[in-house]
Formats: C-alpha cells, sequence, structure tokens
C-alpha cells in the first residue's frame, strides 16, 4: 500500500508532466530538428529555416541550397489541445487517486487525540467539559 502512496505525490505528477512534453517535442520536432541539424552540417551549402505565426496557425520550414527538405503547419487548436489536454487527465488521474477517501486511515489515526483536544476530555475521569467558557468551569471547581 506504501508503494502506491508514493505514486501519488506531486512530485511525480510534475515528472509525468515533464516526461510527457519532453516526449512531445521529441516526436513532433524530431524531423524538422534532424534537417535542420544536417543542414548546418554540410560545407558550402547555404540553408534557411523559419518558422511563423498566422491565421492558420504555426507554420515552419527548412530550405537547403533553395530546396524545401522539410515543411509542416499545425493550427493554433490543435497544438493547445496536444499541449493541455494530455496533461489535465494526468491531474484529473491525479486527483482521484491521491483523494481523501484513500488518505482516511491516516486521519483515523488520531482522531481519538483530536476528539479529546476538541471536547476537553479530562484523561483522569474521561468527563467531557461541554461548556463555552473555562472560566466557569474554574469557578465550579
Amino acid at each position: 500500500m506504501s508503494s502506491t502512496k508514493r505514486l501519488w505525490r506531486p512530485r511525480n505528477l510534475f515528472y509525468a508532466w515533464s516526461a510527457y512534453w519532453a516526449t512531445l517535442v521529441v516526436v513532433k520536432l524530431w524531423a524538422p530538428m534532424l534537417a535542420a541539424w544536417r543542414m548546418s552540417r554540410q560545407p558550402n551549402v547555404h540553408g534557411d529555416a523559419g518558422l511563423s505565426f498566422g491565421d492558420g496557425g504555426v507554420i515552419a520550414h527548412v530550405a537547403e541550397a533553395g530546396k524545401t527538405t522539410w515543411a509542416g503547419s499545425i493550427s493554433f487548436l490543435t497544438l493547445v489541445l496536444l499541449v493541455a489536454v494530455p496533461p489535465l487527465v494526468l491531474w484529473l488521474i491525479w486527483l482521484v487517486g491521491a483523494s481523501r477517501t484513500n488518505n482516511a486511515e491516516h486521519s483515523g489515526l488520531n482522531s481519538h487525540h483530536a476528539e479529546r483536544e476538541l471536547y476537553s476530555i479530562d484523561s483522569r475521569t474521561e468527563i467531557i467539559d461541554s461548556s463555552t467558557s473555562k472560566r466557569r468551569t474554574r469557578e465550579e471547581i
């Protein structure tokens, strides 16, 4: 049970988000990064790489010696959905997994102690003092 509790730490949620975003960058930008790297390594070859934002979304291209080696585009909606929805789903799964009902056993251990503090139980007689004023109880004694 303790190993499953360790899975639901906020730090692990952040690690999952980071892993997702890193994987997304590698999968989606592998081809343009490879084309730009090849272009930069060839001697005496002039190239061009560009990224633009417009009404259609994000448009990128890599050209080598006047010839386009890679071109791609993505709409803003698709980009936002790719970046935001899976981390939100991970957060919802984390929220359900780390709910109060799963952590209720810790509060059950301290309930007797909390009850004693709440009702001012006299440990010698187990009498519950329900008065609103401690001063009045001192005067009665």
